[in-house]
């Protein structure tokens, strides 16, 4: 099993629009984006201050990594992610990898995401790949399944807490 991360080119966008759509994941991926359109999801993937990054297994599209920079003077990244449910039990590896992938690529000290409360499997995904608890936001998100706002975690990744996760944890493949 070969893993690649690569930015996704333009020719790609529906590709991974339509799998996202297929496992019914907007509101894990990025939940303050909410279900996009395919033509706003094309024109969000091109906008020149958004990485696209895709992680591929054996060439197949497996997940996404979705980051933009905090401010123009900053070194901090905020993510969205998603591992596609074919490659949810490699979730981890791909994660990391794609962590590792932006802090060797591009000059970002830190990324950062907001997980809704009730999302357990994107926070254990996260943690298991360096990221850290921080705090929490109260009645961030609307939550469909609850019927109610629900309060979101703030997690941070560093290059230091990517390498200390790995150290912990045994997730190679």
């Amino acid at each position: 099993m070969e893993i690649t991360y690569r930015i996704i080119q333009p020719a790609e966008y529906n590709i991974f629009y339509e799998l996202i759509n297929q496992d019914d994941s907007w509101w894990a991926f990025s939940p303050s984006l909410g279900q996009l359109s395919a033509a706003d999801w094309n024109s969000y993937c091109g906008n020149e201050n958004v990485l696209c990054l895709g992680c591929f297994v054996d060439n197949a599209p497996a997940g996404l990594l979705q980051g933009t920079a905090f401010s123009n003077t900053s070194r901090a990244m905020r993510i969205a992610v998603i591992a596609f449910r074919e490659y949810a039990k490699i979730a981890p590896v791909m994660m990391r990898g794609a962590a590792d992938w932006v802090f060797a690529s591009i000059d970002c000290a830190c990324m950062f995401g907001e997980v809704p409360s009730t999302n357990r499997h994107v926070m254990n995904l996260l943690q298991k790949t360096g990221f850290e608890k921080q705090g929490s936001i109260p009645e961030l998100y609307w939550s469909d399944a609850k019927q109610k706002f629900v309060n979101a975690t703030i997690v941070v990744c560093t290059p230091e807490s990517l390498r200390k996760a790995r150290q912990d944890a045994d997730l190679d493949i």
